[in-house]
């Protein structure tokens, strides 16, 4: 079987998200002196209970199977369904910063924010996301070029 250059591009993107998925994401700076720490499961201010926002968290694990699965039946070159499972993977990353957004004008209330180098990973990972639809792409179009190279006419 042959291994194809977006087939790795799976494989980072699902690395990329899986470290975003463990790493912090923001740093909030509020005006009284407390620096928060905000990840893809809580976010937990200096001397204050946590509060939830484990839907980053869901949109993170979800994407991570979907691109899986997209691996997975790249094995097969099921170039039709492979492309549907980029194009989702590619709007739940963007869903993923569109909440993030959402949670970030929540919870900083005059607070300044530090973005943390994870924050930018799914963004990579939308990126690998994209290039492999594109390669998926080029792949299908070569192989039905050299199928109707060889049709027969009349």
């Amino acid at each position: 079987m042959k291994f194809r250059f977006y087939q790795l591009l799976y494989i980072a993107a699902i690395a990329m998200m899986v470290v975003a998925l463990m790493k912090p994401v923001m740093k909030f700076y509020e005006p009284t002196g407390v620096t928060a720490l905000m990840d893809n499961f809580s976010y937990c201010p200096d001397g204050a209970s946590s509060t939830s926002v484990v839907a980053l968290a869901v949109v993170l694990i979800v994407t991570i199977l979907v691109d899986a699965f997209a691996l997975f039946v790249s094995l097969f070159s099921n170039f039709g369904l492979q492309k549907r499972s980029s194009v989702l993977a590619i709007l739940l990353l963007a869903g993923y910063y569109i909440v993030l957004l959402i949670y970030s004008f929540i919870l900083v209330e005059g607070a300044a924010v530090s973005m943390l180098k994870a924050m930018y990973l799914p963004l990579l990972a939308l990126a690998a996301n994209a290039a492999a639809f594109m390669l998926a792409r080029k792949q299908e179009a070569k192989i039905i070029a050299r199928a109707m190279g060889f049709r027969l006419r009349d």
